[in-house]
């Protein structure tokens, strides 16, 4: 399979809308319309709730871990899997489906990062969770957690392909959370 045909599907993964298909099913509203108006997990916790948003959770990582896993398996070429996890972000946060609407990429961002270094993603999973308890903000124990990736990374697996895909999808993730959200208290999430 050529680079082009993985990079189509994983952009094609990424547009799935899983926020909107599973807030549209169990409520019947379009997530766009609630909350801040962001397409993506947190969004659907803050206005639908917990199970709502462990579903698209699930779903927009699966999508991010797909697409690497896809470009890994069909062995197009050494960047294969890092372009399709970025692709598929860009899907997730530009959706053909919703008119080139979308979420933050976060969790595309993640689910690549689970494919490309699971060593790594294990044990900062465990750190945000911990995180998340004591401190009870879910944003501030996500960056916590992230942050420590690109290190945990090269401590892993010392892959330099590897490491920079992780920078790469926590960058291009971080680069939209901080164009819809600023840096102002108003428009983040840090609080909760």
């Amino acid at each position: 399979m050529t680079i082009a045909i993985v990079l189509i599907i994983a952009y094609l993964l990424g547009s799935l809308p899983t926020s909107y298909i599973v807030v549209h099913r169990m409520t019947g509203r379009d997530i766009r319309d609630l909350g801040d108006g962001n397409p993506g997990m947190m969004n659907v916790w803050d206005s639908v709730g917990l199970l709502a948003a462990l579903i698209v959770g699930f779903g927009d990582i699966g999508k991010g871990m797909a697409a690497v896993s896809i470009a890994i398996l069909t062995d197009a070429h050494e960047i294969a899997p890092t372009l399709a996890g970025l692709t598929a972000i860009l899907g997730h946060d530009y959706s053909i489906f919703l008119l080139l609407d979308g979420g933050n990429g976060m969790g595309p961002a993640v689910g690549a990062i689970c494919a490309l270094a699971p060593l790594a993603a294990a044990p900062a999973a465990a750190v945000t969770i911990v995180f998340w308890l004591i401190l009870g903000s879910r944003r501030l124990a996500g960056s916590i957690g992230l942050l420590l990736v690109p290190g945990l990374a090269y401590i892993t697996s010392n892959d330099p392909s590897v490491i920079a895909g992780v920078v790469a999808c926590l960058t291009l993730a971080a680069l939209k959370i901080i164009r819809f959200e600023g840096f102002t208290p108003a428009r983040s999430r840090i609080e909760q």
